[in-house]
């Protein structure tokens, strides 16, 4: 629609007055004010705008040409959406003298919901789109260039600018800058593009550049900064290209793109870098999460990914062979508390730092003489460390020596709050174990250099102090190797003791493979254990894990949010411990160390095997059970640790006790040990109810013969040959006769047969019936009476009772028994076929011809053609058959009138004739009555005063507006400024020119005229024009010739041309349908067309159309048979009768049926099928409806039918009533219960079972109810042949058999208690020390004296000084006191000496140092008594590492329950693990 408004418009453009640009180059750049040609037929106007337009995210912020200027837009705010339509469009163009010509422009088209732009050119082609643009082209201004040489444009020639607005309010469309003129170039005026065209001089912003998304190299590298993991991005990008400036990196992982940083920094490498903090500081060991970067550079583009994934950054120690080492840690923060010194040139020293109340004051520094001193800051230490004691291993010049420095902040210390035992204390060790100073010993000084203790003040110094070289630990000889049985685990020395490699083997004297050459334990190598961690708030673990450790292999678990409790399978091995450590982390979001205690102390962990023993769980913390049940937070190191050696089990077996002996009756396959039990085996027969059953047998060899009770009687009737126990009175005699009692004669008491039967003749004996049988000698009661009647099935009263013919028989006759049919038989019995008559007409080419009628009734009526709709433009009252109605069409039918309707056939009065003229009201030259739009002039409002300054040479309606021109110089600068000039002229020199304002060539700037003014001549200049004035020079109102047909009475008649171009054509009526058979390709009218009335149109053929004007191929020949629909051969395809019509002949046309009419045409129902039965009437199945007999029938069989009695005879049919009942008992003469009278076993006989009856005998038999005299007495003894006193009289056990020897002798070394036979293995006793490690050794004994052993402790004296460690009070006070052993034999370790002489009679606390744990009596026997002063953890595990005992200040241990053996006791306070061997014996 609206591109025919803009046709219009176009078509119209020379009769509009707009006007005629033909002066290039022509720019229109909105800032006069003047905007371009609105559309009044559109849906809205454009319009100019200076700045935003009132939308937001839409629309340009500035023009195109300052910024600050106008520009030319469609506003499409509502009601401007969605979809309308707004056009404007320029003055017309002639370029046809100035070749060559573009258009360009810049649009503006920013927007979500952005609609179109088109560009059409209007010329003497018509209206031609030139150009669309589509959608958001984003926040900016873009050059649109079109060469006007490529158009193919025909004579002048209009832009228009069509916008149409998106589908929402945000689809402002903008543009600027419109030109026509000379070409130029347009192109990329970057130098540093790739694309730069040094020849253009309009940038169109297609500059392309290097891809920035590529990046020449890259890497990424891991950092710790401390415990936070960060990545190093690094990247080398084209530093020449400002388009590839990194305007910032991107940052993410697998949870998105998390981080955007805005800057980088340069890397060492030359290149670019940017580091990022990974993770929160503190991830677990097996934290692994991808990161990647990505760059976005200064064009917008992205760069390639960089990938990095990084590790956790854990610090700790990484020295495995130090007490610190952390098996996890992957940055060493020199938390090692060992040393490895150089022994040349430095001495190992030890550190024990004990803290006071106020931890958090402390700090120390270690200094030497050379090189770096070593600072412990504030801070390093918090209220978790109150009383511990930490030691730190360093190594230190051996020839200049150290200074220990310590600090307090609050100036008192570390005294701590004046309560005994709560100051703290600094002792340093050299490597022999020795002391070197002590801060208490008052060698010590403060910062005045006076003598000084723990009450310091802010510091105090050691003063100059030295190390001695390491003596190195004392000798212990013994066997290194701990795969010998002398394996000393405390030697290190090898003394060559090593001789008995361990046996494996089960240990265990009760298991079945118990081997007492076994060593060691044979244990399962590994097994699983489950490690189940809890959480008792379920909110997470935070940062905090447990990391388990065995061997080479490290495992790691935590727990998210959500969970109380997880399990989790850890595969560990038997031969070595495991180690548990629970990592303590502040969380990120948090590191208040209080609040990491707080999580921590909900958190907790067991550790157990398969059956749940527990082998490790939060119990091993020694502060665990605060009131909070899990593990409490510590300081640092920021870990601790759990361990023990798993059990597995092992492979001893159980002993099962049974006979073992496979040839044993008592055989027990299961059983792994022989208990003597074992019972020989008797063959024989078993079976107590065989013939030749052996009582004494107890396994049947199978030669069991059953017992046959029989009669024995060769002449008897039931003789019974395979009889082996014979029955007389069963045996019954010969009785003759006929035996088949399916025979006339049968005899039922004979039981043999002679030959004499007589079969049954079944028949009726009846001489007056029917079917009299005179063989019959059995009346099967099958007598029929005589039926007189007709027999014949084919007889019209056939009788189907009857079996005897009376001579009544009719034949059936067919035919149609009603008189008032056309073809009534009176001769019929049987009716059929009646045809009854038809009236109508017969005639088939009459109107109403009746197919079905059959007597013509005279009322036929002949077809008559036409239209018989009242209603129609052609009705015709005589016909009666419908062709070719035209309905009325009303209208002007007159074509000299401005509205003839050509398809008008009925003029109704309308007729208008043409009248042209302006139909636009809002136009100047409006004419109301004019219906034919020409020539509108619209008011362009200006002012129309060509002499004033603001003349409009467009409008055509005066708005009062005109100033006149004032002349002067404007320029304020200049030397003839005129303040109230509004036309500058003659600033600073002279202007020469035609000073004429009406003047043709009047030049505004001049100010001295030159005399070449030229009046204005105005006209069209247009030499094309009808109008042209050659002596015009400003052109107006020119006239372009339309040519067209202007005869009004001309076919092609055009309203609109002015100019008769002699194309006219004559008005030629006629059929103008090609369709039609008076089709007229000459006529240009159409009228009187005569459409083909199909049909068949050969007279020869049977379906004659004599109105068909067209053959359509439907023609039917004449075909001839049988049409009579009554007779037999009646042809539905015949048109044309031959008189060959049969009648119908009715009858049984199916030659399968019992009464098959050979002579029948037409099947009548009557066929009868064949029915085969018996037809017999004598048999037991005789059918009467039968007519074929099958060979089916039965004869009766007489005998017992009832399946109830004891004669019943299955293949009888019919009963004789001979049955005889069934009479139940015992029918076996041999039993004990045998009943003469029973025809019927009831199972109910009692076979006689012979044996011994006493039950006081060896051999009763409880199955024997007849007493055989075979008992024999009980003999008692050991019936076992394989014992040492096996007893061959003897047939019953009296368990006294004996299977073990060895030696009996009670105060023999190998007395065996379980020995009943003594084999003379007996050993002498040798009492004295057997332990080759004892100082008295004795080769010779056999038998250990504990008590003679004479064993060197390896205290500071040497062997046996100040005693000897078999000295049970010596060995509990070393025991306890380690101090009294390596150190000196003190005045304290006398007093412990003497109060273990003296029978412990006092409480020991009170002789405990302030560390020290005592442990009594050890070894023991049962009871182990633990001393010590500060709450500590206490775990004692069993001698397999198994957990025996857990708790926390546990002062007793009662092992009087568990086996001998080593214990291992852990005893944890102040985070330090002391561990105790406790011998059970």
């Amino acid at each position: 629609m609206k591109k025919i408004q803009i046709l219009l418009l176009t078509i119209l453009i020379p009769f509009l007055g707009y006007t005629q640009i033909n002066t290039f180059p022509w720019i229109q750049d909105f800032e006069n004010g003047v905007g371009l040609i609105n559309d009044t037929t559109d849906d809205g106007d454009w319009q100019l705008r200076s700045g935003n337009t009132p939308s937001f995210q839409t629309g340009p912020s500035g023009d195109h040409t300052t910024g600050a200027g106008s520009y030319w837009y469609v506003e499409a705010s509502f009601p401007n959406y969605p979809y309308l339509y707004f056009i404007s469009q320029t003055d017309s163009f002639d370029i046809s003298s100035t070749p060559g010509q573009v258009l360009s422009f810049w649009y503006h088209m920013y927007g979500n919901n952005m609609g179109d732009l088109n560009i059409w050119i209007a010329d003497d082609n018509g209206l031609t789109k030139i150009d669309s643009i589509q959608g958001d082209q984003g926040d900016q201004w873009h050059l649109k260039y079109i060469d006007l040489d490529n158009l193919g444009i025909i004579g002048d020639f209009a832009i228009f600018f069509e916008g149409i607005t998106g589908s929402y309010w945000d689809s402002d469309i903008a543009i600027d800058d419109l030109y026509i003129g000379d070409s130029y170039s347009v192109g990329c005026m970057d130098p540093n593009a790739l694309n730069f065209d040094p020849s253009a001089i309009i940038d169109d912003g297609s500059c392309a550049y290097p891809p920035c998304g590529g990046i020449l190299n890259s890497s990424a590298y891991q950092m710790c900064w401390g415990s936070q993991a960060a990545i190093q991005f690094e990247w080398e990008t084209d530093t020449l290209n400002f388009q590839c400036d990194v305007i910032e990196i991107h940052v993410g992982n697998e949870n998105g793109w998390g981080q955007d940083f805005p800057g980088y920094w340069p890397a060492s490498n030359g290149w670019q870098g940017f580091a990022v903090a990974v993770g929160n500081g503190q991830m677990p060991p097996n934290w692994s999460v991808e990161f990647h970067a990505v760059l976005e550079f200064a064009d917008g583009t992205l760069s390639d990914t960089i990938f990095y994934t990084p590790s956790s950054c854990i610090p700790g120690c990484m020295d495995p062979t130090q007490i610190a080492y952390n098996p996890f840690a992957t940055i060493d923060d020199g938390s090692c508390t060992g040393t490895t010194c150089d022994p040349a040139t430095e001495h190992q020293i030890t550190i024990n730092i004990t803290l006071d109340n106020w931890p958090g004051e402390t700090s120390w520094e270690l200094a030497t003489n050379t090189g770096t001193n070593i600072v412990t800051p504030t801070g390093t230490y918090n209220y978790n460390d109150i009383g511990v004691t930490y030691t730190y291993t360093h190594c230190v010049s051996s020839t200049a020596g150290f200074e220990f420095i310590i600090n307090d902040t609050y100036g008192d210390g570390i005294q701590g709050n004046g309560q005994p035992g709560s100051a703290g204390d600094v002792v340093i060790f050299d490597c022999n174990g020795d002391t070197i100073t002590y801060l208490s010993s008052g060698n010590w000084v403060d910062i005045n250099g006076s003598p000084t203790g723990v009450s310091f003040g802010n510091v105090a110094y050691s003063g100059p102090q030295n190390g001695v070289a390491c003596a190195g630990p004392p000798a212990i000889p013994g066997c290194l190797d701990p795969n010998y049985q002398e394996f000393n685990p405390l030697a290190n020395v090898d003394d060559s003791s090593c001789v008995n490699l361990h046996v494996f083997g089960c240990t265990d004297p009760a298991a079945f493979n118990y081997d007492p050459s076994a060593s060691q334990m044979d244990l399962i190598p590994v097994c699983n254990y489950t490690l189940t961690i809890e959480d008792g708030a379920a909110d997470g673990w935070g940062n905090s894990y447990l990391g388990v450790v065995q061997g080479t292999n490290l495992w790691t678990y935590t727990m998210g949010p959500g969970y109380s409790s997880q399990t989790f399978n850890i595969p560990l091995d038997s031969d070595m411990p495991v180690t548990v450590y629970y990592f303590e982390v502040p969380n990120a979001q948090n590191p208040d160390p209080l609040q990491t205690t707080f999580q921590t102390m909900q958190n907790s962990f067991v550790l157990e095997n398969e059956n749940g023993v527990m082998l490790l769980d939060e119990g091993s913390n020694p502060f665990a059970n605060n009131g909070q049940g899990a593990l409490q937070g510590f300081g640092p190191p920021f870990w601790t640790t759990y361990s023990a050696m798993p059990y597995c089990g092992d492979y001893c077996i159980d002993a099962v006790f049974g006979c073992t002996d496979s040839t044993a009756f008592n055989y027990v396959d299961s059983a792994n040990t022989d208990d003597g039990s074992c019972i020989s085996v008797v063959l024989g027969c078993t079976n107590s109810l065989a013939f030749n059953y052996d009582s004494l047998a107890n396994t049947d060899d199978g030669s069991c013969v059953a017992e046959v009770i029989g009669c024995m009687d060769s002449t008897a009737f039931n003789f019974n040959p395979s009889a082996n126990t014979n029955d007389p009175a069963s045996c019954i005699p010969v009785i003759l006769g006929c035996m088949d009692d399916t025979q006339f004669n049968y005899n039922a008491a004979a039981n043999t047969d002679d030959g004499s039967c007589i079969p049954y003749i079944f028949g009726c004996t009846d001489p007056l019936a029917f079917n009299y049988d005179p063989l019959a000698n059995t009346n099967n009661f099958s007598c029929i009476p005589v039926l007189l009647g007709c027999t014949d099935p084919t007889a019209f009263n056939f009788n189907v009772n009857a079996n005897t013919d009376d001579g009544t028989c009719v034949p059936i006759v067919i035919g149609c028994t009603d008189a008032t049919a056309l073809n009534y038989d009176s001769t019929a019995n049987v009716n059929f076929g009646c045809t009854y008559p038809i009236l109508g007409c017969t005639d088939p080419t009459a109107f109403n011809y009746n197919s079905l009628a059959n007597v013509d009734d005279g009322s036929c009526l002949p077809i008559i053609y036409g239209c018989t709709d009242s209603t129609a433009w052609n009705y015709d009252p005589l016909a009666n058959t419908n062709i070719g109605c035209i309905p009325f069409y009303y209208g002007c039918t007159d074509p000299t009138q401005f509205n003839y309707d050509p398809l008008a056939n009925t003029d109704d009065g309308s007729c208008v004739p043409f009248i042209l003229g302006c139909n636009d009201p809002t136009a100047l030259n409006y004419d109301s009555t004019a219906n034919v739009n020409t020539g509108c002039v619209y008011p362009v409002y200006g002012c129309t005063d060509p002499t004033a300054f603001n003349y409009d040479v467009n409008a055509n309606v005066d708005d009062s507006s005109c100033v006149p021109y004032i002349y002067g110089c404007t320029d304020s600068t200049a030397t003839n400024f005129n303040s109230l000039a509004n036309t500058n002229v003659g600033c600073i020199y002279p202007i020469f020119g035609c000073t004429d304002p009406n003047a043709f060539n009047f030049n505004i700037n001049a100010n001295t005229d030159d005399g070449s003014c030229v009046p204005v001549i105005i006209g069209c200049t247009d030499a094309t024009a009808l109008n042209f004035d050659s002596l015009a020079n400003t052109n107006n109102g020119c006239i372009y010739p339309i040519y067209g047909c202007t005869d009004p009475l001309a076919f092609n008649f055009n309203l609109y041309a002015n100019s008769d171009d002699g194309s006219c054509i004559p008005v030629v009526i006629g059929c103008t349908d090609a369709t039609a058979l008076n089709y007229d390709s000459t006529a240009n009218v159409n009228n009187g067309c005569v459409y083909p009335i199909l049909g068949c149109t050969n007279p020869t053929q049977f379906n004659y159309d004599p109105l068909a004007n067209t053959d359509d191929g439907s023609c039917v020949p004449y075909i001839y048979g049988c049409t009579d629909n009554t007779m037999f051969n009646y042809a539905p395809a015949a048109n044309t009768e031959n008189g060959s019509c049969i009648p119908f002949v009715y009858g049984c046309t199916d030659s399968t049926a019992f009464n098959y009419d050979p002579l029948a045409n037409t099947d009548n129902n009557t066929c009868i099928i064949y029915v085969y039965g018996c037809t017999n009437p004598i048999a037991i199945n005789y059918n009467p409806l039968a007519n074929t007999d099958d060979g089916s029938c039965i004869n009766p069989i007489y005998g017992c039918t009832d399946s109830t009695q004891f004669n019943y005879n299955p293949l009888a049919n019919t009963d004789n009533g001979t049955c005889i009942p069934f009479i139940y008992g015992c029918t076996n003469p041999n039993a004990l219960n045998y009943t003469q009278s029973a025809n019927t076993d009831d199972g109910s006989c009692i076979t006689p079972i012979y044996g011994c009856m006493d039950s006081t005998q060896f051999n009763y038999n409880p199955l024997a109810n007849v007493d055989n005299g075979s008992c024999e007495p009980f003999v008692y003894g050991c019936n076992d042949a394989t014992a040492f006193n096996y007893d061959p009289l003897a047939n019953t056990s009296d368990n006294s058999c004996c299977y073990i020897s060895g030696c009996t002798d009670p105060t023999a070394l190998n007395y065996n208690i379980a020995a009943c036979y003594d084999d003379g293995s007996c050993v002498t006793i040798i009492t004295g020390c057997t332990d080759v490690a004892a100082y008295n050794f004795d080769p010779t004994a056999n038998v250990s004296d504990s008590t003679a052993c004479l064993y060197d402790a390896g205290c500071y004296g040497g062997p046996g000084i100040p005693y000897w460690l078999n000295d049970g009070c010596y060995a509990w006070v070393i025991d306890v006191d380690e101090y009294c052993c390596t150190n000196d034999w003190d005045a304290n370790c006398i007093q412990l000496y003497d109060y273990c002489q003296q029978g412990m009679p006092t409480n020991i606390n009170e002789l405990l140092r302030e560390n020290n744990i005592m442990i009594y009596p050890n070894p023991t026997r049962n009871i182990v008594n633990l001393e010590y002063k500060k709450d500590a953890r206490v775990d004692l595990y069993g001698p397999l590492g198994e957990l025996i005992i857990s708790g926390d200040n546990i002062k007793q241990i009662d092992l009087s329950e568990y086996s001998n053996g080593i214990y291992v006791l852990y005893m944890t306070y102040n985070n330090k693990t002391i561990t105790h061997k406790i011998i059970k014996q």
